[in-house]
C-alpha cells in the first residue's frame, strides 16, 4: 500500500494557507484507520522529519495536533482550529510554507535524515537523486 493507494496530499498542498498540513491531517487520519504503511507510521509525528519541523514551528504538539485532526469533521473545520492557535498566524505560516520545500537541502534541516534513510523512505532517490525532502515524497509516491 502507498501513499497514492491512500491518496494522501502532496507535501506541497495547503489548508488554511499552510502546506504540509493536509497531508498530515491525511497520515493522522489513516493511521487511525489502521491503513497508512509501517515506515509511514514509525515516522508518524517524529521530530526528526517534516511533522516534527511542523509542530516545532507552530508550537503544537503531537498529541493536540492528534486530537484536533481526530475530532474535526474535516479539513474546514480543522483549519479553523488551526487558525486559532497562537502560533499559526499568517507570518509563521509564510516562514514554514517558506522552510518546508527547503527541508533535506544541503544546509537546511533534515538533510542528513534524507540521506540516512533514503534507503527505507524514499528508495527512488537513490536511482533518480532529488534534493529535498518534498521531492524525495514527490518521486516515491509517483506511480
Amino acid at each position: 500500500m502507498t501513499g497514492q493507494e491512500l491518496k494522501l496530499h502532496r507535501p506541497q498542498d495547503q489548508l488554511a494557507g499552510c502546506c504540509w498540513l493536509p497531508r498530515f491531517a491525511d497520515k493522522i487520519r489513516a493511521a487511525h484507520r489502521k491503513q497508512l504503511p509501517l515506515f509511514y507510521r514509525l515516522a508518524l509525528g517524529s521530530s526528526l522529519g517534516v511533522d516534527g519541523y511542523f509542530l516545532q514551528n507552530f508550537g503544537l504538539t503531537f498529541p493536540s495536533f492528534r486530537q484536533a485532526v481526530l475530532t474535526s469533521a474535516g479539513n474546514e473545520e480543522l483549519a479553523l482550529w488551526f487558525n486559532q492557535q497562537p502560533q499559526c498566524t499568517p507570518d509563521t505560516i509564510q516562514a514554514w510554507n517558506s522552510l518546508a520545500p527547503q527541508l533535506g537541502k544541503p544546509g537546511n534541516p533534515g538533510y542528513l535524515t534524507r540521506h540516512l534513510l533514503k534507503l527505507v523512505l524514499y528508495p527512488k532517490s537513490i536511482l533518480q537523486p532529488v534534493t529535498s525532502i518534498f521531492e524525495a515524497i514527490d518521486q516515491d509516491e509517483q506511480t
